[in-house]
Formats: structure tokens, sequence, C-alpha cells
């Protein structure tokens, strides 16, 4: 195996188990907060939601991508590579859905003290669940052309257009076919960006203007008015700048490789890569930004030092 294969099999596997791990502490600690206080605000539901959905993505993403690029084949039937890339699909889609939703709840909530956002914030509140079940359903029924056209192997003779994940390949009957996959997959993704990033930036706006109602008070009444909910809409917007920047390289690159069916293989390995970078950053900056998990995982290394004395 040459020495460029291992390197790239063992950036991917660092990064996928860096990632999987800082998921599952938060979602652990995310889980145990809820569990103390017997409720869970619909933030948290979401934030808990979208762990999950990063934890999937990196297991039928990172995981077999990794062990591809360090020689070894994980998949031995179509319907194993079907079932894996169809989870793929629906798990990408759960995750940039529910980042967009909690970038919407929380811009709503910070603009509450205008009275016209109040009964938007009641009802997003009040059907939570029916528009989680909703993008649920919208993720698992326009992914089923993972489920029609994944094969283990194929014939490279042939002329139709191919695209070779490694441990999987997706053949689709013609160029048409894939190209009208790929720009319905790319608007669906890119109407979620977009709400995404208008959200984001109504955020912006409202901590800016906290900002300035805050510069003529004393530090100790500024430190009182750092709420929660603009700890978590700072989070958020960290969320939205990494996932519309791996969203932009990752489509750019594809979009290169629709124009130029002569690019370099190397691309499709840099876009794979792109596809689970959000999930592996995602827990560092949750931690940054949330105070309960910050708590939660500080008294977690106290108790225990306190069992090793």
């Amino acid at each position: 195996m040459e020495l460029r294969q291992i390197l790239k099999g063992v950036a991917f596997l660092l990064t996928t188990v860096f990632g999987f791990t800082g998921n599952v502490v938060v979602l652990m600690s995310l889980s145990s907060t809820a569990h103390q206080q017997n409720k869970m605000l619909p933030a948290d539901i979401i934030l808990t939601l979208l762990t999950g959905s990063n934890i999937v993505l990196l297991i039928t993403v990172g995981l077999p991508n990794s062990l591809f690029n360090l020689g070894i084949k994980l998949f031995y039937t179509d319907l194993d590579c079907k079932i894996n890339l169809y989870i793929d699909r629906v798990s990408r889609v759960m995750t940039i859905s529910l980042t967009c939703l909690l970038s919407c709840l929380q811009s709503v909530t910070l603009a509450c003290s205008n009275p016209k956002w109040i009964p938007l914030k009641y009802n997003m509140q009040k059907y939570l669940i029916l528009i989680i079940c909703f993008l649920g359903v919208l993720g698992a029924s326009s992914s089923v052309n993972a489920v029609l056209y994944s094969v283990v192997t194929t014939n490279f003779t042939d002329q139709k257009p191919t695209a070779h994940l490694g441990y999987c390949f997706v053949v689709y009957p013609d160029w048409l076919i894939l190209q009208i996959i790929g720009f319905f997959i790319f608007t669906r993704d890119f109407i979620f960006v977009i709400l995404m990033a208008l959200a984001s930036c109504h955020i912006l706006f409202m901590l800016y203007k906290h900002g300035k109602q805050m510069k003529g008070k004393r530090s100790s009444d500024r430190i009182r008015e750092t709420t929660t909910e603009q700890q978590v809409a700072k989070m958020v917007v960290s969320f939205v700048t990494l996932y519309v920047t791996f969203f932009g390289l990752e489509n750019g690159i594809w979009f290169y490789q629709m124009s130029d069916k002569g690019a370099h293989p190397d691309l499709s390995n840099v876009r794979h890569f792109l596809s689970f970078c959000f999930p592996s950053s995602f827990p560092a900056v949750t931690v940054i930004f949330n105070q309960k998990i910050r708590f939660k995982l500080k008294c977690g290394s106290v108790d225990h030092v306190a069992r090793r004395l």
C-alpha cells in the first residue's frame, strides 16, 4: 500500500474517531441533564437529535471511508452497500435540516422581544415533533436513489456514469439521471442552507443590537444579562458558519466534477472527507458554547478524580 493511501486512511480514521467520541460525550451529557431535570427544552431536543444524526453519519461515511483507504474491505453484498448508503443519505439530510431548524428556532426566540414573533415561537415549539417527523420523512423519501443504484462492484467497461465511493459504487443509468438527481439534492440542501444563513444573519443582528444596549451598563450588569439564549445563539451561528463553509467546498468540487468528466479521482476523496467534517467539529463547538455540557463534563471529571483518590 502506498504511503499516500495510508496517510489518507489515517486522516479519515482520526477525524472519524474524534468526531464519534465527541458526539457520544455530548449525547450522554444532554441525556444526563434531561434525566436530572426531567424535561428538555426545544433547543435541547433538536441538539440531541442532531448529535445522534452526526453519530450515524460518522459510522456510515467516516468509518467505511477510513477502512477502505487503509485497505480493509467492509462490504460484501449489494444489500449491505444499499443499506449503508441509504442510512448515510438520510442522516445527512437530518443533519442539515436539524441545523436549519435549530438556527430558525433560536432566531425566533431572540426576536421575541417583539410581540409579533411570539406566535411563531409558540407554534414552532408546539409542533416541534411534527416538524422533526416531516424532516425525517423528507430525508427518507428523497434518498431512495441510494437504494436503487448502489452496488459493491461494477463493470468499468460500461459507459454508465459511476460515483466511486471506494467501498461502494453508485451506477446511474445515464448522465441525465445523474444530473437530475444531483441538482435535486443540491436544491434541497441549498434551501436549508439559505434558511439557516438568513436565520444566522438575524441572530447576529439581534446580538449586535443587544450589545449596543449593554454599552451603557456596568460590567456586572452585562455579565448578569449574558443569557443562556445568547450563548446558544452564538453556538448556532458557529454551527451554520461551519456547515455553510463545508457545504460550499463540497458542492464546489461536485460541480467541477460534473463539468469536467476527467477530473482527478482524488477530488472524490476530498469531497467525501468534507462530508463528515461538520459532524466531527460539532462536539468542539457545542462544548465551547453550551454551559450545561461544560458543567456536566467538569462535574464528571471531578467525580472521577474523587473516586481515584
